[in-house]
């Protein structure tokens, strides 16, 4: 089936979209499926095989276009776990930042992304829950980085200088850790400027910042392959980030959650073997994505070398919902979330998809 992608727009933001317009639609191909069968439609990154029924009668799937998805149509693994079995693929351009509303308009069924940005969602009253959460990931997925030519060493020489991350965008969390665990004030001991992740390389590049936070990818994952800029530092192995507060969140609507639990389920272990496949096949999962999106090869496994290590699930409902609780407790206290906005842990979580 023809493809319907806007290429400059994929290349910018689908690496991004895990992280963090106009919806459009992707209906996926219809390929052969692969000998390499991965066999998901009797597994669950978060059941015990052959616990999923009967996939429930949906005339079409509509999921956020990203990497693993292109990957997914390209080897025919949609096909084999839902088309073959009457349910259309849709992937869905544009997505970042609009999840809450293309789920509530059913115009997106599922959307990946870090734990901030779905509690500020829930926050904010969008009937949202969680059916997946990953495994921490290890500080390389953030960095503070400087020009190549910057005098600044280490983050201590940040001390009076501008540092810019988004604040939307959970790099900003990194920057307060580190210059609190320093002892730091914003505004006295250094600045913070607030700019849009696709605007950091160029604040950084053109000196009107410091430093600045964002995870290693795209733009910036270039910036650092071809050395014009130097990673400074990384989160702590005992942040609340690394420990909780970074991880990735698979989200759909309440009502989705509990009237279709075999095609969540069957297309979160989609995902999770999906995501592994990369993980082993580098070269050949970077060239199909490279093919759709015009990523650089490079690029693309440079990115995933620092994501890969949260490309799996956590299923303990009680230690994400502890982690959970820290993480909402920080925003809280940062002024992100207002106190009377925070939502209960133990509704955030589908636990029908969880270990209990």
């Amino acid at each position: 089936m023809k493809k319907r992608i806007p290429a400059a727009f994929a290349a910018a933001g689908l690496i991004l979209s895990l992280f963090s317009g106009c919806s459009g639609t992707q209906t996926v191909s219809s390929a052969p499926a692969s000998s390499e069968n991965l066999s998901v439609s009797s597994q669950a990154a978060s059941s015990d095989p052959g616990k999923i029924g009967e996939l429930e009668a949906l005339p079409t799937l509509k999921i956020a276009a990203s990497d693993w998805a292109y990957v997914a149509d390209k080897r025919g693994w949609f096909k084999e776990a839902f088309e073959d079995k009457g349910i259309k693929v849709e992937l869905v351009q544009g997505t970042l930042g609009n999840e809450a509303q293309l789920i509530a308009r059913g115009d997106l069924h599922f959307a990946n992304r870090m734990l901030y940005p779905y509690l500020l969602y829930r926050s904010q009253g969008a009937d949202l829950t969680a059916v997946q959460v990953s495994n921490h990931p290890e500080p390389k997925i953030a960095s503070i980085i400087v020009p190549k030519d910057s005098p600044i060493k280490t983050f201590d020489d940040l001390k009076g200088k501008k540092i810019a991350s988004w604040r939307a965008g959970c790099p900003y969390m990194v920057l307060y850790e580190l210059a609190e665990d320093k002892g730091w004030k914003e505004g006295t001991d250094w600045t913070y400027v607030n700019i849009p992740s696709s605007e950091s390389k160029t604040a950084l590049i053109s000196k009107q910042v410091d430093a600045i936070s964002a995870h290693p990818l795209t733009d910036i994952a270039a910036m650092l392959l071809d050395g014009s800029g130097r990673e400074i530092a990384n989160p702590a192995e005992d942040s609340v980030y690394i420990n909780g507060g970074g991880v990735t969140v698979t989200f759909t609507s309440s009502e989705f959650a509990e009237k279709y639990p075999n095609i969540s389920k069957t297309y979160l272990a989609l995902q999770d073997k999906t995501e592994q496949w990369m993980l082993q096949n580098l070269d050949e999962a970077s060239t199909i994505v490279e093919g759709v999106s015009r990523v650089p090869a490079n690029i693309s496994k440079f990115a995933w070398d620092r994501m890969g290590t949260a490309w799996s699930s956590n299923t303990d409902l009680k230690e994400i919902e502890s982690e959970t609780k820290t993480m909402q407790d920080w925003l809280v206290a940062h002024g992100d979330i207002a106190s009377d906005k925070q939502v209960e842990v133990s509704k955030l979580f589908a636990s029908q998809y969880f270990d209990q």
